[in-house]
């Protein structure tokens, strides 16, 4: 199981990866016009945060599996 868990948690980092290279490719793209009205550049941040997000999530999702192998 222990195994299992931490393949769950690379695939979730590099998903991770992908979501903020992806945005950051957005970003680079669409900053230039600075607006709410910019879908591509409101599209990119929401990758940003979403990266971020996954980070968390694959880390708290380690955290939990070396948890309930330690009892």
């Amino acid at each position: 199981m222990q195994n299992d868990g931490l393949k769950a948690s690379e695939m979730l980092r590099w998903f991770a990866w992908i979501a903020i290279g992806i945005g950051s490719l957005l970003l680079i793209g669409s900053a230039s016009d600075f607006s709410s009205s910019n879908l591509p550049f409101m599209v990119s941040i929401g990758f940003l945060i979403a990266g971020v997000n996954i980070f968390v999530l694959s880390t708290a999702f380690k955290l939990l599996i070396i948890r309930t192998e330690d009892n």
